[in-house]
């Protein structure tokens, strides 16, 4: 990866919702999140916990938020084919 240590954090936490068919409707809520965890894993890395803390956390998070995600996802499918 070529970007600093909380990009990468965040994108590795975030690849398995990069892989969704996510509708567009969610993406902006999508790229929000990805800010907030940008900036969790500063505030953390600041704070001085180590890489694979901040790795645990964030990745923790985003696990949270993607089962949220996909909830919504299979909830908009369900409507829009009702």
């Amino acid at each position: 990866m070529v970007g600093s240590l909380p990009e990468n954090v965040v994108a590795a936490a975030m690849r398995p919702i990069a892989e969704f068919d996510v509708p567009q409707v969610l993406r902006a809520n999508i790229q929000r999140q990805s800010e907030k965890l940008m900036g969790l894993a500063i505030a953390l890395l600041d704070s001085g916990m180590d890489e694979s803390q901040v790795r645990s956390i964030v990745d923790h998070a985003c696990a949270s938020y993607r089962d949220e995600l996909t909830a919504t996802i299979l909830a908009l499918r369900e409507q829009n084919e009702n």
